[in-house]
């Protein structure tokens, strides 16, 4: 989602010669009551939108309160932000167009322009700004959905994964030692607590195979089961 929504406003501001007519830009994300810059213009126009977040108030805040663009046309005479209006100026700018972009379930995000000259935001700057940012908000949105369903796919995909990996992991101890499944899931749970592990990740640790460097670690005699025959000095288990 940050990356699509930096890509897109690059492109937007390509549309508009941002570059061209001086503009600087940054896009910010808002989450869990945060904020952070994903993309700007330049090291000056994100230190200039660094400088907005870190006030309580101010007009990109402002803009997703109430889902409305802000225009300062000039921040030497626009007295609704002094404090914000001041340390702006030392950032070199003097007008800005603050758009919030909303999309439910990930967060906001917000795009702000930035010009080193007073008005210079025209209203076809506002009405093209207003409709990027209802386009963004509607992809970000089928981005989140997407992303979800590969979140939950994931998911399923590691349990199914595990549960594969429990099953060879106790066909290993079965086949090697003469043990009941009941037994070899036993000792997989001892092994698993004995490190500190929950089972799920002594998956990926107990792994049959040639005998390793170091010590090696044999299944131990579980009280209420049965080994069958010893196994051979070649057999053990990495864990």
């Amino acid at each position: 989602m940050e990356n699509y929504l930096g890509e897109m406003t690059r492109g937007f501001m390509t549309d508009i010669r941002a570059a061209d007519r001086g503009i600087g830009w940054a896009a910010t994300i808002f989450r869990q009551g945060s904020s952070r810059t994903l993309a700007a213009s330049s090291e000056q126009a994100r230190a200039a939108d660094r400088e907005q977040c870190s006030f309580a108030d101010g007009p990109v805040l402002a803009a997703l309160g109430s889902g409305e663009f802000v225009l300062l046309s000039d921040l030497a005479v626009d007295r609704r932000w002094p404090g914000y209006s001041s340390a702006a100026a030392g950032h070199g700018v003097l007008s800005l167009l603050a758009v919030p972009i909303v999309s439910e379930g990930a967060g906001s995000a917000a795009i702000t322009l930035y010009s080193p000259e007073p008005y210079t935001f025209t209203s076809d700057d506002i009405l093209r700004s207003t409709s990027y940012a209802r386009k963004v908000a509607g992809a970000l949105r089928m981005v989140a959905q997407v992303a979800g369903r590969a979140e939950s796919a994931a998911g399923i995909a590691v349990v199914r994964s595990s549960l594969v990996l429990v099953d060879l992991a106790a066909r290993g101890l079965m086949n090697e030692y003469g043990l009941s499944r009941e037994a070899a899931l036993r000792i997989l749970q001892a092994q698993a607590l004995s490190h500190e592990l929950d089972l799920r990740d002594a998956l990926h640790v107990v792994v049959p195979g040639p005998a390793p460097e170091g010590p090696v670690i044999r299944p131990q005699a579980v009280p209420g089961t049965e080994p069958g025959p010893a196994p051979e000095a070649s057999a053990s288990w990495r864990v």
